[in-house]
């Protein structure tokens, strides 16, 4: 069976992400009406402490194993490729079980003195059955990106979801009336059976897989020390910034509470930002997200095979996507804010965040790619270090500054660190890759053309909104003008050429 190509590949993942997104966002709709802001602040709040034992179980390994796979492969070392996946499933699993023991003997610890809420030990003792799950499943998703069987991720990534939304949604009613501690740790339920129909089907999905291990003679190599090679720096990186990331997440409500505000209030616009605002921003980044997922062993494949040139092509157009990408979303959002988080949320406040944070978007999706692009080219331990920069001074920012300014510290933090963290990857990119970026059609024309279709689809949104009772009607409409009319400008300025569309059918076909 052939690989299926990176174009290919990347829509057919992005169609499951994108349907995940859609249920996901409905989902989460669902729980911020049944827990309210201060319910999914303290959601969020278990999430920090959950992600950074995430961390722990995961350790890095599947990036290793569609690396490592990629590599053998494509120099015709089967029996190496099926070594990395044997043993990662070995390292995986004492990971994970480690990580398990860790959550679950001390959650009571976590919740009360890290979490600094005694409300969230419940959900964090029933996430720690996840862990293995997890650690176990990533390994085998690592197999499948690596040979090029995009598919089968991406039915287990919309099932595994279903799984989740019916468990909650059916004992939801049981637990709610308890508190939102009880809340929580119904999600909590939900997310851990999650991870196990995902490990369940993940191994289905291998067992009557056509292998592409080859019969080899070769004596395999000890593949472990190839697989800390890469997996250690990318733990390292992730470890520190799950801890960071907690650490800042447990720090904002704190510090608002010294600068004067409620608990409740605190915890309840930690909840907005964390569990609403951010979510809408991220949830365009779909075809995004699965391109980072391919772009690792398709990029390693090729360098492995020492093929520069095609490097260089591949991250330059996915850098170019990137970058009109995060344009488009800005020009969405700086023009209907209001409108999307009363549709999403009946809450205008949730509005003024968007519309506010949108700016930082593009800055956010080229992070997400570039750092896929740099660990794709063995450059993890500049990852770690442009995070390390990061996340000091975002945490520096919110202790100091957050008791004296509120919540606008935090979004000045937001701001700066992302702004500063692209440049940095960026920079190192260019430093170790051929490519050449392009300011100009990368930038200033995505800008000029997202400016210009934002002003004329809101003022075409005011016409519709006068003469059509439906307001999610006139919203969707404007924004497909909006789509329509910055692809044009694209077209126009030549940002984008007529003969990309001809190279994406190269892509398609081979």
């Amino acid at each position: 069976m052939r690989k299926e190509s990176i174009i290919l590949g990347t829509l057919i993942l992005t169609v499951a992400t994108t349907i995940v997104r859609v249920v996901g966002m409905l989902f989460r709709i669902y729980l911020a009406n049944v827990l309210g802001a201060e319910g999914i602040g303290l959601y969020q709040l278990i999430l920090s402490i959950y992600m950074l034992m995430v961390t722990l179980a995961t350790s890095g390994i599947r990036v290793a194993v569609s690396r490592l796979i990629s590599e053998e492969l494509a120099v015709r070392n089967y029996s190496n490729a099926k070594r990395v996946l044997h043993q990662s499933v070995v390292l995986s699993m004492f990971t994970g079980f480690a990580s398990a023991f860790i959550l679950y003997y001390f959650s009571d610890y976590m919740g009360s003195n890290i979490l600094n809420d005694e409300r969230t030990t419940l959900a964090l003792l029933y996430l720690a059955p996840s862990l293995p799950f997890i650690a176990v499943s990533n390994c085998y998703k690592g197999y499948f990106y690596a040979v090029g069987k995009i598919t089968k991720p991406a039915i287990i990534q919309v099932t595994e979801q279903l799984v989740r939304i019916f468990v909650i949604f059916a004992i939801m009613d049981a637990f709610l009336p308890k508190g939102i501690e009880y809340g929580c740790a119904a999600v909590a339920i939900g997310m851990t059976a999650e991870e196990l129909f995902s490990l369940v089907l993940t191994w289905f999905f291998y067992i009557f897989e056509k292998k592409p291990f080859k019969f080899s003679n070769a004596k395999p190599d000890n593949m472990i020390f190839k697989i800390f090679g890469i997996a250690l720096p990318l733990s390292a990186t992730s470890y520190l910034n799950a801890i960071l990331r907690t650490v800042e997440n447990t720090m904002i409500p704190s510090r608002l509470l010294i600068y004067g505000l409620s608990a409740e209030t605190a915890m309840s616009l930690y909840g907005m930002i964390k569990g609403m605002v951010l979510p809408i921003l991220f949830f365009p980044s779909s075809f995004l997200t699965s391109l980072s997922s391919i772009l690792i062993p398709s990029v390693a494949g090729d360098n492995a095979s020492a093929n520069e040139k095609r490097v260089s092509n591949t991250l330059s157009k996915v850098l170019h996507f990137t970058a009109i990408s995060g344009v488009l979303v800005v020009a969405v959002f700086v023009a209907f804010p209001n409108e999307i988080a009363i549709a999403v949320y009946n809450d205008s406040q949730v509005g003024l965040m968007i519309k506010i944070i949108s700016y930082v978007c593009p800055f956010m999706y080229l992070n997400m790619v570039i750092s896929s692009m740099l660990n794709a080219l063995g450059e993890q331990m500049s990852s770690f270090k442009v995070n390390i920069i990061e996340s000091v001074l975002k945490i520096s920012i919110i202790y100091f500054f957050i008791p004296v300014y509120g919540f606008n510290a935090y979004l000045f933090a937001l701001f700066l660190t992302t702004i500063l963290n692209t440049i940095l990857y960026l920079t190192r990119l260019l430093q170790v890759s051929c490519i050449v970026f392009d300011i100009s059609n990368w930038i200033f024309k995505p800008i000029a053309a997202g400016a210009a279709a934002g002003f004329l689809s809101k003022f075409l949104y005011s016409i519709f909104i006068f003469n059509s009772s439906s307001n999610i009607f006139s919203l969707i409409s404007s924004i497909i003008i909006l789509m329509l009319l910055y692809l044009m400008g694209l077209i126009l300025t030549k940002s984008v050429q007529f003969s990309s569309v001809s190279e994406i059918k190269r892509y398609i076909k081979r």
